[in-house]
């Protein structure tokens, strides 16, 4: 018996792009309900050849929350992902067309006091900073006070004053008060202002935090109070820095302001515009398969479809702990569980 034995995140990845597919519906109910029997194997052959071709020509575009699943499979498998790819195509799309430069139409009917700060911020990213200069001063005067707004003024041209930074940077002590788990968001307005206060929170809020997706924030705020004793190198702050910019997610631009500002005042004095777009161009850069075809765990997962189907005997799909197991067998009886 011929079987063939994929990692459970291939396997999901393979559904997942399996199931945005119309018009193979023996595919879609047979795989994805325990296997398929001998006589609808031809049909079923039929059908991955389609599927492979949708592959060969689909974009490799994951929309966020509905492919999360997705996400979470490329990462296991190691496939370079990331999710600014799309966004900077939109965007450029967006200025091409002077969205921003206009804002009329259906954006100012359902956004009439403009674009959010997040999406503001987004579109300097990738070379926006013209057309948006107008939205960024009118949005910091609407959210006055708030770090957004300070964000906006700064990306408009403004220069931060130190008394306006010390106002977003709190006593570092209440980050150890009972039932407080703290944020980096909590810890970084301390490293515009005060380095000591700074390496208290930082200790605090690593503490408390552990392990988690801002470890590499965390690394970075290490290393710049390694760079004011003179321990650390400047080189190795920049990679730092690379490595926290890299881990940040469209969701959490504003995350990306606090950290272009800090490089800019310790590493590479810049304009704001100038590092935001820099930092937009390394985002850019993060590898992305251009295509489905061009996913290899999710190409062997059909590849293996497709020769045990050619055998003619049966297929049979055993999801097992960490893997699934194909295999060249008519499928149990009852059609098995289905594995959504």
């Amino acid at each position: 018996m011929e079987s063939r034995h994929l990692s459970a995140p291939a396997w999901s990845a393979f559904k997942a792009w399996l199931l945005k597919l119309p018009g193979v519906p023996i595919a879609r109910l047979r795989l994805l309900t325990g296997g398929c029997p001998a006589e609808e194997l031809p049909s079923l052959a039929k059908e991955l050849k389609r599927v492979r071709a949708d592959f060969m020509r689909r974009p490799n575009e994951v929309s966020a929350p509905a492919d999360e699943g997705l996400r979470a499979d490329y990462a296991a498998l190691g496939v370079p992902w990331s999710a600014w790819s799309e966004v900077a195509s939109e965007i450029q799309r967006d200025l091409k067309r002077k969205r921003y430069a206009r804002w009329t139409g259906v954006d100012a009917l359902e956004f009439p006091e403009g674009p959010s700060a997040e999406e503001l911020m987004t579109v300097v990213l990738f070379g926006g900073v013209e057309q948006v200069r107008p939205h960024l001063l009118r949005r910091a005067s609407l959210s006055g006070g708030s770090l957004d707004a300070l964000w906006c003024r700064w990306l408009a041209g403004e220069p931060l004053e130190p008394e306006t930074l010390r106002a977003f940077a709190g006593a570092p002590e209440r980050l150890a008060e009972p039932l407080y788990t703290p944020g980096v968001e909590d810890v970084l307005p301390l490293f515009f202002v005060d380095p000591e206060r700074a390496e208290l929170a930082l200790e605090i809020a690593s503490a408390q935090l552990g392990v988690s997706r801002s470890r590499p924030l965390m690394d970075f705020l290490r290393s710049l109070l390694g760079l004011w004793r003179g321990k650390t190198p400047v080189e190795e702050v920049r990679a730092r820095f690379d490595a926290a910019v890299a881990a940040a997610s469209p969701a959490a631009v504003g995350g990306l302001m606090g950290l272009a500002y800090l490089y800019g005042r310790y590493i590479e004095a810049l304009p704001a515009h100038a590092l935001l777009e820099r930092v937009g161009a390394q985002l850019e850069r993060i590898p992305v398969p251009a295509r489905v075809a061009d996913v290899q765990p999710v190409m062997a997962s059909l590849a293996a479809l497709e020769a045990l189907t050619a055998l003619g005997l049966g297929l049979r799909v055993e999801q097992r702990p960490g893997e699934v197991l194909l295999s060249a067998q008519e499928p149990e009886a009852g059609g098995g569980e289905e594995f959504l």
